[in-house]
């Protein structure tokens, strides 16, 4: 413990070992503050959650109603999802343009698999997955390739892989009739007013969860995020964070669609056309920096949870389609404004890549 203090705080041997308690206690911070991402965004998150559904349970009729909540819970679900697989890249300073035109070709593929070759539901689900994972992967080797950004390379994706998918399927419907899928999206979970899907968002989060705390290399991917250059130098193996971050992007834009498929049921290439947005809103307003480098899964959840229990409550109070268009937006710049005020407050007192990565090597890698 004395040597991973001493490397946090970048002391020699010679630090005075009165001081280690205090250490410690840093390095404690550091691993809650980064990994957790905690404290601020999601105690606020909290506020607003209980703000918003208090002011339309009194003023919409129905918002506190079973069947809303239901709804609500089904939608925060999927949204969560997808904003953990934004988070995938924004961890290490990227983005991906392309997880609604990912989602078309998984939801695309499960209809085709289901209904029209009517392979087994547990083999066309596993292969979705894979072919979520490939096609996010095929970005990736594009970027670091070609050496252009994420933003360039995955909007280049979302026009071929959209296009790819209504090409291939011919915008064909599948109505899928399998049961369990069925039971998935759109049977309850303890209650009624509880969707199942909810307990797979959950499951996903503790998954991703893990990652950043007990694996290896999800601590070298808050490396790379928080100084790419810096966390090259320090032995990380970029180009193997940089696949891993997209394979796990794309694995979760494909969980994703299978959600959607699942409380759909009739699906096409037009699946994903709206998720780009509710992407983005879940990590930046739950927390996460976009210029990389933090995680926050619970702030991820609850902000999904407060997006889709706005739109929600503001279609109850009959507000028009184009005002909770505008909300979206308003939403999202306000999260980029506040992502920008917490990052200015956290630039002095942050870690370096290279004492994250001090301590990375003391760290076991499952």
């Amino acid at each position: 413990m004395k040597a991973r203090t001493r490397a946090l705080r970048g002391k020699t041997t010679s630090a005075p070992s009165q001081a280690a308690p205090n250490h410690v206690t840093a390095a404690k911070l550091v691993r809650v503050r980064l990994v957790l991402g905690t404290s601020n965004s999601s105690l606020g998150l909290v506020l607003l959650i209980v703000a918003s559904w208090t002011i339309f349970g009194l003023g919409g009729s129905g918002f506190l109603s079973s069947f809303n909540l239901y709804s609500v819970g089904q939608l925060a679900a999927r949204d969560a999802v997808l904003g953990m697989a934004q988070a995938a890249l924004v961890v290490i300073a990227r983005m991906n343009l392309a997880v609604g035109s990912i989602g078309a070709i998984c939801a695309s593929l499960l209809g085709y698999l289901l209904v029209s070759a009517s392979v087994p539901l547990p083999l066309a689900l596993v292969a979705v997955c894979v072919v979520g994972i490939l096609a996010s992967l095929l970005m990736g080797i594009v970027e670091l390739r070609s050496g252009l950004s994420s933003f360039i390379v995955t909007l280049a994706f979302l026009s071929a892989y959209g296009g790819a998918a209504l090409l291939v399927t011919g915008a064909q419907q599948y109505e899928i009739t399998s049961k369990v899928l069925n039971r998935l999206g759109n049977g309850s979970l303890f209650v009624s007013s509880l969707c199942p899907l909810v307990a797979v968002a959950l499951v996903c989060g503790v998954l991703v969860w893990l990652l950043y705390t007990r694996n290896g290399l999800g601590w070298r991917m808050l490396a790379v995020g928080s100084n790419e250059q810096a966390a090259r130098v320090s032995g990380v193996n970029v180009r193997t964070v940089v696949l891993a971050s997209y394979a796990i992007s794309g694995l979760l834009c494909a969980i994703a669609a299978i959600m959607e498929s699942s409380y759909q049921l009739n699906v096409n290439a037009g699946v994903g056309s709206d998720w780009l947005l509710p992407s983005f809103i879940a990590p930046v307003l739950g927390g996460l920096a976009l210029t990389g480098g933090d995680i926050s899964v619970i702030g991820i959840l609850l902000a999904a949870l407060f997006y889709d229990s706005l739109q929600s409550g503001l279609t109850i109070l009959n507000v028009p389609s184009y005002w909770l268009e505008l909300a979206e937006g308003l939403v999202l710049l306000v999260a980029v404004v506040l992502d920008q005020l917490r990052h200015s407050r956290r630039r002095s007192a942050r870690y370096r890549p290279t004492e994250i990565v001090a301590v990375l090597a003391e760290e076991p890698v499952a």
